[in-house]
C-alpha cells in the first residue's frame, strides 16, 4: 500500500525504481489526452459545444495518430520525473512523521494530505522547465523540435525565467492537488480491501509488506484512484487553466511552422496568475474557468488510476523477487 508502513521489506531504493516504472507506464497511456485537454484549454472562446471532441477529431485528420503523441519523449522525461519524486516524496515523508510524532488515528488524513503537498510541490519544481517545453511542444512541434532545440527557442523568447513560467499556478495547483489525490486514495483503498477484498492470512505473505492478494490491489487501487483523480483535479482545476497560458506567456507564433488548421494560431495566454484567471471568468464567466475540464478530469482519472495501480502491482512484485 502507498506510504509508510513498519513491516514493509522495500527499500526507499527499490520504490523509487517503482515509481519510475509507474511513471514511463502511466505517460504513455495518457499523451493523447493530454495533448487534446492542451489545445482545448488554450483555444479562444468556441462557437460551438463538444470542443474537446472537435479538437480530437481535427488533429486526427489532419495530422494524423501520431499527433496525439507529440511531445512524447519529453513526456516520459517528466513522467518518469513527476511521478516517481512524488511517490518517493510522500513515502519519504510520511515515514518521517510516523515515526517522528505519535499522529492518531483521525488525525491520519491531515498527516497525507501535508505530506501528498509536500510531495507535489517538490515535483513542481523539479519538472516545471521540462513542463514548458513539453507544452510549446505539443501546440507546435516543428516550432519546438528536440529538448535541445525547444530549450533554446524557450531561452531564445524569453530568457532564463521563462522555463519558469506559471511556477506561482503550478504550485498552487500542484500541492494542494497532490495533496488530495493521496488523501483520498489512502482512505479509500483501505475501505475497499477490508470490506471487499479480505485475503486469508495463509495466502498473504505480511511479512514482506503484501497483505492482500494482487487482483484485490488492482481492483480497490483502479476504484479508489479513480475517486482520487476526480476530486483533486476538480477543486483546483482553475489553476491548472491559468498554468498552461502562463506557459506559453512567452511563446512567439512563428506561421511558417503551424502545419494544420488544428494547430491554433490564436492562444490565450497572459503575464499575471490573477489576470489569468480573472480574463476566463470575465469572458465565460465560471465556465470559463473550467474550459476543457472534462477532458481534463477523464485524463486526471486516467492518470491516477494507471499512476497508484501500476505502483502498488510493482511494488508487489518486487517484495516477492526480493523475498
Amino acid at each position: 500500500m502507498v506510504g509508510y508502513r513498519r513491516h514493509d521489506s522495500m527499500t526507499q531504493t527499490q520504490k523509487l525504481i517503482a515509481g519510475c516504472m509507474s511513471g514511463v507506464t502511466t505517460r504513455f497511456i495518457v499523451q493523447p489526452m493530454d495533448v487534446v485537454k492542451l489545445r482545448a484549454q488554450l483555444q479562444k472562446k468556441p462557437k460551438r459545444r463538444s470542443v474537446v471532441y472537435r479538437t480530437a477529431r481535427r488533429i486526427f485528420l489532419e495530422e494524423g495518430l501520431a499527433a496525439f503523441w507529440h511531445g512524447h519523449m519529453l513526456g516520459q522525461m517528466h513522467s518518469i520525473l513527476a511521478v516517481s519524486s512524488q511517490f518517493y516524496v510522500y513515502e519519504l515523508t510520511t515515514q518521517f512523521t510516523s515515526q517522528r510524532f505519535n499522529i492518531p488515528k483521525k488525525y491520519r488524513p491531515v498527516q497525507h494530505f501535508v505530506c501528498g503537498m509536500a510531495a507535489g510541490c517538490v515535483c513542481t519544481m523539479l519538472v516545471i522547465p521540462l513542463e514548458v517545453i513539453r507544452v510549446r511542444q505539443m501546440l507546435v512541434k516543428d516550432q519546438y523540435k528536440s529538448i535541445w532545440k525547444g530549450a533554446r527557442a524557450v531561452y531564445r523568447y524569453g530568457g532564463i525565467f521563462a522555463f519558469y513560467e506559471g511556477l506561482s499556478a503550478s504550485l498552487l495547483q500542484m500541492g494542494p492537488q497532490v495533496g488530495i489525490s493521496f488523501a483520498v486514495f489512502t482512505f479509500c483503498q483501505p475501505l475497499l480491501l477490508k470490506y471487499f477484498f479480505e485475503c486469508p492470512p495463509d495466502q498473504c505473505n505480511a511479512k514482506i509488506g503484501n497483505n492482500y492478494k494482487p487482483q484485490s490491489l488492482v481492483i480497490a487501487s483502479s476504484i479508489a484512484g479513480s475517486a482520487a483523480g476526480f476530486v483533486s483535479k476538480s477543486m483546483t482545476y482553475p489553476f491548472d487553466l491559468a498554468k498552461r497560458r502562463l506557459q506559453i506567456g512567452s511563446h512567439k507564433v512563428n506561421f511558417s511552422k503551424y502545419k494544420t488548421p488544428s494547430q491554433s494560431r490564436s492562444l490565450t495566454r497572459c503575464k499575471k496568475l490573477t489576470e489569468c484567471l480573472w480574463r476566463a471568468y470575465k469572458h465565460e464567466g465560471m465556465k470559463g474557468l473550467f474550459r476543457g475540464w472534462t477532458v481534463t478530469v477523464y485524463k486526471a482519472q486516467l492518470t491516477s488510476v494507471v499512476a497508484f495501480t501500476s505502483y502498488e502491482m510493482i511494488c508487489y512484485t518486487l517484495r516477492e523477487i526480493s523475498n
